[in-house]
């Protein structure tokens, strides 16, 4: 409420006013805000009081409770955890919709989970690595050529030399082979020509 103002409005002017009559409008106006100015000095002065009091009284709350005992914290007011808030335009079509709590800083478990086994297979492989190659040198070490005792090697000789000599025997009898062939076939060719004409027949 403006207190302290003139009510009255300036009369209606004509299109020619008289320079009085800017006078007294524009004497109304500075009253006009200078009422508006106490006024609101009024309230501001009110508000830092009552905070000023406020304040004192949370102190000496604060003070006789802590010789009394333990302070209980008041709970503020509840939150709306169900609450959707929805922005609509002038022709009331829904344009915006948002639900409650869209960016919250919390990490979903499925990034969590990710992270995790990331970590745990760059570990394994950190570790697991050098002991891979050292296993594998091990077992190459022990696999190495192995010493071929005397008598195996002996009897590897004998059997060759014995190989040896049955390829050569089995040369000299497929020759032999082709050479009775080629005797039977030089007879059966003889006989062909001493035969007569009609015993050809």
């Amino acid at each position: 409420m403006i207190q302290g103002a003139k009510a009255t409005t300036p009369p209606a002017t004509t299109k020619n006013p008289s320079p009085a009559t800017k006078q007294d409008v524009q004497a109304s106006a500075r009253d006009f805000g200078d009422a508006i100015r106490n006024n609101v000095q009024q309230e501001i002065n009110a508000a830092l009081s009552q905070a000023a009091a406020g304040r004192a009284a949370a102190a000496q709350g604060a003070a006789a409770a802590a010789q009394a005992g333990p302070v209980i914290a008041p709970t503020g007011p509840p939150t709306p955890e169900g609450r959707t808030f929805t922005i609509r335009d002038r022709n009331g079509t829904q344009t915006i919709t948002v639900p409650p709590h869209p960016f919250d800083n919390a990490i979903p478990q499925q990034v969590v989970d990710i992270s995790i086994g990331f970590f745990m297979t760059l570990a394994i492989i950190i570790i697991g690595l050098p002991l891979a190659r050292a296993f594998a040198r091990r077992m190459d070490r022990r696999g190495g050529t192995a010493q071929i005792s005397n008598e195996v090697s002996s009897q590897l000789a004998h059997l060759n030399q014995a190989v040896d000599a049955i390829a050569l025997e089995v040369e000299r009898i497929s020759e032999g082979q082709r050479f009775t062939t080629r005797l039977l076939s030089e007879q059966r060719d003889a006989a062909r020509q001493t035969l007569p004409s009609g015993a050809n027949r």
